[in-house]
């Protein structure tokens, strides 16, 4: 949470957090900003308020942070760009300049959005300008934005459950449509001579999403039978719709401002399900329910992982314990965090390197699946969970599992 950043800069023995951008397509900004939508610097000295520089055309926007706020203007960018010729030693300089008047010194974290080849050449020139400071070079693993972002204020649990809602409603919107169209030699029909397509299930969903103001910015996954086999098959939108198959809906978008997102998978057949299906899908909720009574502050997430796939091979479902090549059976990680990005930790996996505890204050996915392209299925679950104050599970999605959706 941000009420940890000068905790974790004193762990960590960082002076000062830097960061520029917009929240417009950079999380860590959005974060530091509030979602507050213009582009800003944001520096932040240990125990100290933090300040944002922003430019004329945006002062009034700035305001809305609550932050202290500094015009740009004052350390007249444009002296520096005629002076130096070279564009990326002209904004080390300017950089300099924010840095002495602020008096940053010392362990500096530095956070952006430019490229890899641009943001080294930019940190190197600032490094060369600039001896008075030293740049942070902690892995994610202590990196502070990165470990405040892993838990979640109440103001963020409300952004994540006001992103299910519009999932929630958007799948059950799609579920009636389909409900109440006809079948026709175990396809169904969305007319009386055009079959449903999976790209008419996505195209519901992605209009129903837009309604409740969000967007999927980062995809949208509706894959049946053989492609539901592959976990990240997004589905061929000309394939037919039919019954008895299994569709992997996996939703995940986000708050059309570039806020939060939520994650949503639920595997369905259509007018009824094969007993292999039957018992597959089975197992893959019964996987989800051991984790659900597993979940407790303190405990790693490798050994959740770890009995997750005891219990598939115990099943005799294949999973990464026994053959860590499978492309088959349980053949993913179980989880991961979710906020700002869809992706972020804690992760789940198999890595002993991997020292992650879970902690009051966490939200992230349990999504167990099996998967067997080649016998035409896959079944995946996916639920969202936040460890409240006292450690406490709390599953958010709040959806029904139901395999079989009557037509």
């Amino acid at each position: 949470m941000k009420k940890d950043i000068d905790r974790l800069m004193k762990k960590m023995k960082v002076d000062a957090v830097y960061a520029e951008g917009s929240p417009r397509d950079d999380a860590f900004m959005h974060y530091l900003l509030d979602g507050v939508n213009f582009t800003a610097r944001f520096i932040k000295r240990y125990k100290k308020p933090a300040v944002v520089i922003h430019s004329s055309m945006e002062r009034e926007v700035a305001q809305k942070t609550g932050l202290k706020l500094i015009n740009i203007n004052r350390y007249n960018p444009r002296m520096f760009f005629e002076k130096y010729k070279e564009p990326v030693k002209a904004s080390a300089y300017l950089t300099r300049a924010i840095l002495d008047d602020l008096g940053v010194k010392g362990i500096v974290a530095f956070y952006g959005r430019k490229s890899l080849g641009s943001g080294f050449n930019y940190l190197n020139q600032l490094l060369k300008v600039n001896r008075k400071i030293t740049i942070f070079k902690g892995s994610d693993e202590d990196d502070i934005l990165t470990r405040a972002r892993m838990t979640k204020d109440k103001n963020e649990i409300a952004h994540i459950k006001y992103a299910r809602n519009g999932v929630v409603y958007a799948f059950r919107r799609m579920i009636e449509r389909v409900r109440r169209m006809r079948v026709k030699d175990d396809i169904i029909m969305k007319s009386q001579k055009k079959k449903l397509l999976i790209g008419d299930l996505k195209q519901i969903l992605k209009d129903e999403l837009f309604f409740r103001n969000l967007i999927n910015s980062s995809g949208l996954i509706v894959s049946q039978a053989r492609d539901a086999g592959v976990p990240h098959n997004s589905g061929k939108d000309r394939s037919p719709v039919r019954l008895g198959k299994t569709i992997v809906f996996d939703i995940f978008p986000r708050e059309c401002d570039g806020g939060y997102y939520f994650d949503f998978t639920r595997t369905v057949c259509f007018g009824y399900a094969p007993v292999e299906i039957k018992r597959a899908y089975n197992a893959v909720r019964d996987a989800q329910n051991l984790v659900y009574k597993n979940l407790k502050p303190g405990i790693r997430t490798v050994e959740i992982e770890k009995k997750v796939c005891e219990f598939f091979e115990g099943l005799g479902y294949t999973t990464f314990l026994s053959n860590p090549k499978t492309v088959s059976g349980y053949c993913h990680s179980l989880g991961h965090g979710l906020g700002l990005d869809v992706h972020e930790r804690p992760v789940f996996g198999l890595l002993n390197s991997n020292k992650q505890r879970l902690e009051p204050g966490m939200v992230f996915t349990v999504e167990p699946g099996l998967y067997y392209p080649n016998r035409g299925f896959g079944i995946r679950l996916e639920d969202v969970v936040y460890l409240d104050p006292q450690g406490r599970p709390v599953n958010i999605t709040a959806f029904p599992r139901r395999l079989v959706v009557k037509m």
